[in-house]
């Protein structure tokens, strides 16, 4: 499995602790869900969470909805109708003068652009209007037009009827972190609260500013609500969005999920034609840290360098060789002045914030600016960038680029040669993707068109995974035949725990040592070499720049660990048209799932871990998914990531055996999962079922309003009906299923029967008849029985009636 770890080197940020993945069989505490449909959801998809949950906010332009729901309620979620995925409501941690300059913007604006009329929308903690670099209204601006056109704020309060709340043209939105105001001033800021003019203006000073605040503590509902927003508005004159900036983001490990809210929330945003830009982490120099937001082939990750131009050391790494896990582009990201919001400006004592010693910021700009250091610090330049862009683009084109063109001209114009300190031969793909941002070039080459292919970086990788057990004093060797003509090399080891020592030893072919990393401190202007003595980090790297032909070999040492195994892996870049030899094919593939059973309507992780014949990890394979018996896999990892694994996602709504399937070329491994059913099935000869499922939510009104939800089904190779049933008459009666006993199916008529309890007393049994009569809805029919057989005088009966809210779907197998 990929690393899990906490990556708080810096609050201020990309570094998000979110940790989110579908619904699995143990639900967190928090009662707000969110549910994915393929579309944005119908008012009948709304009214059928509504026969479950007491708040829905359903998003009007994403493919999602906000439920909150009782504890035990979920897996009821996951089977109305149209739903995809149902995944648990998450909080995230947040994640110029010299920087601007570095990326030559201040080039571009002696050309004549500043990104005026382009809007920059900002989805972090809020802007402060007050503050004249973003002024919200024209009494706190110095003397400059507005700059931020539309600030709002978005509440996630379980107190009001709909879980989100929406609060436009507000002043301030920014209560106390800072963190948006000083991203916002990166990428727009206007410069006028410097007792310097302009000293610390944002990259795009002409460009408009749409503040999204989703509050101090983010949270995957209020982001997606801000996205929802943009794209009910990004066409609007007054605002006129082309980029969004998204300094924020998950820990490593996350699974890459397409399905996920936000991943689709962000293909949503790029087909409307709005750039995506996300911080690629703070996990560095760990291997394959990346921000998993941040790798979706519609956003572009920024990995962030010092002003010196090296690799920021905490700049999350992706996978050598990797075609997906890596940065696109590089941009300055360490202590960064920008914008001090009045409220407040809050940074985490062990993070790399301070004083710039080189360029301090003096009284009385103290008031007005702040340092920070972090990846969240390096999008915005490549936000602003993009807004000067897409002015350049109008002008000289008479269009706006497309999203994939705007990252076509930042790759191919990126800044990646010898004589600069950024990417090749000091820092390879993996690490700052295409190498520096290069503001004016890109500006100047959109009138050619000559950069708007596709970025070819016209090398080829050769990669080389290895791992072994290390204890105190103990060591393995590796090593590897460099070919003529090699540009750079990197051998890298990863492991565990942080708290434990592991060491490199790398020999030059003549035997002679090139580097050792033990006690090896390094400095925050490269080079690329790190030693966890330095980092903090379980990561030990050496790079070296045009290596000699032949055999280099590495020595990893156990220094003062217990027991780790160790991962590694040689990258080595060649000049593109280098013959290499075969590289590392599928041997061998396990497949490990949990080793409890899962639970019929709750979704269960399984992982493939993928072998060469000597063992080692195979980074990047295919995997292909298949699955065999009850349930089907819902979400699969498509490749493997640097430790050789993929992860998938599967669900079952009926009981019995799930056997998965992982293929990489001809190498394959199974397992299987078994599943149960909540509550247990306690009717021990149930009567006879016919193939098939219904489900369906909302409510009926005779005369009062009731609501219901219910799933349930049942399957040839079933021994048990599964699933689940829930009624509120919403005066005080609350009927929940015990016990599914039987399922008939025919047609669109459907009878489900079993035992169920009345506000929380056991001893009833129900009959719920219902008639599927075709979308939306509205002429299905509902009819719950209820009987006490302790008590034959006790009958309940709604009647037939039709829905006056809602969907129900009747299928036969």
């Amino acid at each position: 499995m990929r690393q899990q770890r906490l990556w708080s080197l810096i609050l201020a940020l990309t570094g998000a602790v979110l940790s989110l993945a579908p619904v699995n069989a143990t639900e967190p505490t928090a009662l707000t869900w969110i549910v994915t449909y393929d579309a944005p959801p119908t008012a009948s998809q709304l009214e059928a969470l509504t026969g479950i949950a007491s708040q829905v906010h359903g998003y009007q332009h994403l493919p999602a909805a906000v439920a909150v729901v009782p504890p035990g309620t979920t897996g009821l979620l996951g089977n109305l109708p149209g739903v995809r995925g149902v995944y648990p409501n998450r909080s995230l941690q947040k994640a110029l003068a010299q920087s601007v300059a570095a990326i030559h913007a201040d080039g571009v604006w002696a050309d004549g652009y500043t990104g005026a009329g382009i809007g920059i929308a900002v989805v972090d903690t809020g802007v402060d209007g007050t503050h004249p670099d973003l002024c919200a209204a024209v009494e706190f601006c110095n003397g400059t037009a507005v700059k931020t056109v539309q600030n709002v704020k978005f509440l996630g309060n379980q107190a009001y009827l709909d879980p989100v709340v929406v609060l436009e043209n507000q002043i301030s939105t920014d209560s106390s972190s800072g963190h948006g105001s000083h991203v916002s001033g990166i990428a727009a800021g206007l410069g006028t609260g410097s007792s310097t003019p302009s000293k610390y203006r944002g990259v795009a000073p002409g460009a408009k500013l749409i503040g999204l605040g989703t509050g101090e503590a983010l949270e995957v509902v209020t982001v997606l609500a801000a996205w929802d927003w943009i794209l009910a508005n990004h066409g609007n004159p007054a605002y006129n969005i082309k980029v969004v900036n998204n300094s924020w983001g998950p820990g490593p490990g996350a699974q890459y999920d397409p399905n996920e809210p936000v991943q689709r929330g962000i293909n949503a945003l790029y087909d409307a034609g709005m750039t995506v830009v996300f911080s690629a982490g703070n996990a560095g120099p760990v291997t394959d840290s990346i921000n998993i937001f941040s790798v979706n082939p519609k956003a572009i990750s920024v990995g962030a360098t010092t002003k010196g131009l090296h690799a920021g050391v905490f700049s999350s790494r992706g996978v050598p060789g990797h075609s997906m896990l890596r940065p696109t582009v590089a941009t300055p990201g360490m202590f960064i002045a920008s914008v001090r919001a009045r409220t407040g400006f809050a940074t985490d004592a062990t993070d790399l914030t301070g004083p710039d010693a080189n360029y301090p910021i003096l009284p009385p700009d103290t008031v007005n600016y702040a340092f920070a250091t972090g990846t969240s610090m390096a999008a915005p330049h490549v936000t602003g960038v993009v807004a000067l862009m897409q002015q350049a683009a109008i002008q000289q084109l008479g269009r706006y680029l497309t999203p994939a063109e705007v990252r076509n001209v930042l790759q191919n114009t990126a800044v990646s040669n010898e004589g600069t300190p950024s990417g090749l031969p000091n820092y390879q793909g993996y690490t700052m993707g295409a190498g520096l941002v290069d503001a004016l070039a890109a500006v100047r080459s959109i009138a050619a068109g000559t950069t708007l292919q596709p970025y070819n970086d016209y090398v080829v990788e050769d990669v080389r995974t290895f791992k072994g057990a290390i204890t105190t004093n103990s060591s393995f060797e590796t090593t590897y035949t460099v070919a003529p003509g090699a540009v750079s090399l990197d051998v890298m080891v990863d492991w565990a725990q942080g708290a434990q020592d592991i060491d490199l030893d790398l020999y030059r072919p003549d035997g002679s040592l090139y580097l050792s990393t033990m006690l090896l401190l390094g400095t925050t202007e490269g080079p690329n070499q790190y030693s966890s003595a330095f980092s903090n980090q379980p990561n030990e790297r050496i790079n070296v720049n045009y290596p000699q032909a032949g055999t280099w070999r590495a020595v990893v040492k156990g220094t003062a660990v217990a027991s780790e195994t160790a991962f590694g892996a040689w990258s080595v870049v060649y000049p593109d048209g280098t013959v290499l030899a075969p590289a590392q094919s599928a041997a061998s593939v396990v497949v490990t799932a949990p080793a409890t059973p899962g639970v019929a309507g709750q979704a269960v992780t399984v992982t493939a871990s993928v072998t060469d014949a000597n063992g080692f990890p195979v980074s990047d394979v295919a995997i292909n998914w298949s699955s065999a018996g009850v349930g089907a896999v819902i979400t699969a990892e498509p490749r493997t990531d640097g430790r050789g694994t993929a992860m998938a996602t599967l669900n079952a709504n009926s009981l019995g055996t799930q056997t998965v399937t992982a293929r990489a070329g001809t190498a394959s491994g199974s397992a299987s999962v078994q599943w149960i059913g909540l509550p247990p099935v306690t009717i021990p000869t149930p009567p006879a079922s016919t193939p098939g499922k219904i489900s369906g939510g909302g409510h009926i009104s005779n005369p009062a309003k009731k609501h219901f939800a219910f799933f349930a089904e049942y399957t040839a190779q079933s021994t048990k009906v599964g699933g689940e049933m829930k009624f509120d008459d919403k005066n005080g009666m609350k009927v929940e299923a015990t016990a599914l006993g039987s399922l008939t199916v025919s047609g669109g008529n459907a009878t489900l029967k079993g035992d169920a309890s009345v506000n929380g007393v056991a001893g009833y049994k129900f009959t719920l008849s219902v008639v599927d009569n075709g979308e939306p809805g509205n002429g299905d029919t509902y009819q719950l029985h209820l009987t006490q057989p302790a008590n034959p005088t006790y009958s309940y009966d709604t009647t037939v009636d039709n829905l006056s809210g809602g969907n129900i779907q009747v299928q036969s197998y």
